[in-house]
């Protein structure tokens, strides 16, 4: 389907000249947000699920570039969906990154940009399924 892209920064405190000091910057994430085209009464699971071994080729592709920050499934009200978190070195590096998840033939992504200024995500029980 599509990539949309959001751009959403959380507020940051800046100096008198309006810019910030290279070591205040605050670590850019790019959060990459599928959501399925089709609510969930409609939704083919049998669709989604024939991605799973695509989908899984990609996040190991991110992850053995040291692109993957993280990743999960979820949804919203009435639409299925995920989520995963990459390094990019800009907004431009994320979109082509993006392009590459299957799961886009079924719905569409929705990137935001996160300025992260704390991160403490140590969950590796399914890290073997990334290499």
């Amino acid at each position: 389907m599509s990539v949309i892209i959001f751009i959403y920064r959380f507020a940051f405190k800046i100096n008198n000249k309006n810019t910030m000091a290279e070591e205040e910057r605050f670590r850019e994430i790019y959060a990459l947000i599928w959501k399925a085209s089709e609510p969930d009464i409609l939704f083919k699971q049998d669709e989604f699920e024939s991605r799973i071994p695509r989908l899984m080729v990609w996040l190991k592709e991110l992850y053995s570039k040291g692109k993957l920050a993280a990743c999960g499934g979820g949804g919203f009200a009435d639409h299925a969906g995920g989520l995963t978190l990459v390094n990019a070195e800009n907004i431009e590096e994320a979109i082509e990154l993006s392009k590459g998840s299957p799961m886009n033939e079924i719905g569409e992504t929705e990137i935001m940009v996160c300025d992260v200024f704390y991160a403490d995500l140590v969950e590796l029980k399914q890290a073997n399924k990334l290499k």
